[in-house]
């Protein structure tokens, strides 16, 4: 009877490269605990099959592969580890010493924007989103008249100045960029990093470049991250926004170039310097937070102007800005929890939940399938239908 078993087992096996089998996993950020749930099996069994004990039967390679590795099947019988992009690669516009020691959790959601990736990639059939996005429109080289470029890139977008007066509230204004980015070839995902030195990040492609944003971080930082990685990504690169500015300015030659690009990119766009000129208040936190509402962006961003304008000294601005960082916390923390489905709304943003339940009920992918793009259970999907789509 054992012999039988084990007959029929070694028939099912493949020969499946146990070395991919780890490197996979762990190229999107899973441990073998998860991995197991995930499967509905064992953890020995995991373990076995990433130690070259057993293997995977066919079915059971297709669900590693397509649900939850996002790789195709026939990578898994490679002789060899495939290369692919890594970070020191996608953010070549950092220094070595920054890539080398990025925290284990900011590498888990870099994997996690590459997934994405590959779930557009999916749900677009490899064809773009949008014909003539704004990446073919500009690229920065740094050598351009950053209030001109940011000009045009408004333009491009379609939103006014005087749009953005009307906003009225953060929040809205978040919205309003995040359409603005999706619509001409962007998408923006959101996340808790459980590490708020990282005000979010981005990876470059020429079809499905993707930002990343802290949840964590004030909806007021969001919308500076936005722009400053969506310089990054007009400069054809990955790139981080970093919480405290002080990490970029010990940045030495080019990649202190590359930051102070992206951060002058971001200001410049969400508050042009010539009109803030014109709306120059005294210095005061009231005055500071009237500009902030009126541009609908942070007070560290009209505060870093009055830096600029050598209307307040280095220490002013370091005091200011550290005292609205410990609020933010305070506010954080007293507002922690919140419901998953409206949550996860806000993480992956209408655009991307609409072609996946497009793709449902076109019946182009599977229950199964519609689950992990959403990251949800397969029984909950009318449940998140109705909290996401109304």
């Amino acid at each position: 009877m054992i012999g039988i078993d084990l007959g029929v087992k070694m028939k099912e096996s493949l020969p499946v490269n146990k070395e991919i089998l780890k490197w996979a996993r762990l190229s999107i950020g899973l441990t073998i605990d998860e991995v197991a749930v995930k499967m509905n099996k064992d953890i020995i069994v995991i373990n076995e099959w990433e130690a070259g004990v057993s293997a995977p039967t066919y079915s059971q390679l297709e669900k590693l592969a397509y649900s939850i590795y996002k790789r195709p099947v026939a990578i898994f019988f490679f002789p060899d580890i495939p290369s692919e992009a890594t970070p020191k690669v996608e953010f070549r516009t950092l220094p070595d010493t920054i890539i080398d020691n990025l925290p284990p959790e900011i590498i888990r959601q870099y994997r996690k924007a590459k997934v994405y990736q590959l779930n557009l990639n999916e749900l677009y059939n490899s064809e773009k989103p949008v014909r003539n996005s704004i990446l073919n429109k500009f690229k920065l080289t740094g050598s351009e008249d950053i209030a001109k470029v940011a000009s045009e890139v408004r333009a491009f977008l379609g939103v006014t100045l005087d749009d953005q007066y009307k906003f009225g509230s953060i929040d809205i204004a978040f919205k309003a960029w995040r359409n603005a980015f999706e619509n001409n070839g962007i998408f923006v995902f959101k996340d808790a990093f459980h590490n708020d030195d990282y005000s979010g990040f981005c990876i470059y492609d020429d079809k499905y470049p993707v930002i990343l944003i802290n949840n964590s971080m004030p909806h007021s930082r969001q919308i500076f991250t936005l722009f400053h990685e969506l310089a990054h990504l007009l400069l054809h690169s990955g790139g981080i926004d970093f919480r405290n500015i002080n990490i970029t300015e010990f940045f030495k030659g080019i990649y202190h170039n590359y930051e102070s690009l992206c951060n002058r990119f971001a200001g410049e766009f969400l508050v042009p310097a010539k009109v803030f000129r014109e709306n120059i208040l005294d210095v005061s936190e009231k005055n500071i937070r009237h500009l902030a509402d009126r541009f609908s962006v942070s007070r560290e961003v009209i505060l870093r102007y009055y830096l600029n304008l050598k209307l307040i000294d280095e220490q002013y601005y370091h005091d200011m800005a550290d005292k609205w960082i410990v609020e933010a916390n305070k506010i954080k923390e007293e507002s922690e929890g919140g419901h998953y489905y409206y949550t996860q709304k806000s993480y992956l943003g209408d655009k991307y939940i609409n072609i996946a339940f497009s793709k449902y009920y076109q019946k182009q992918i599977s229950a199964e399938h519609l689950s992990e793009y959403l990251n949800i259970k397969v029984n909950k999907i009318s449940t998140f239908e109705h909290y996401a789509l109304g």
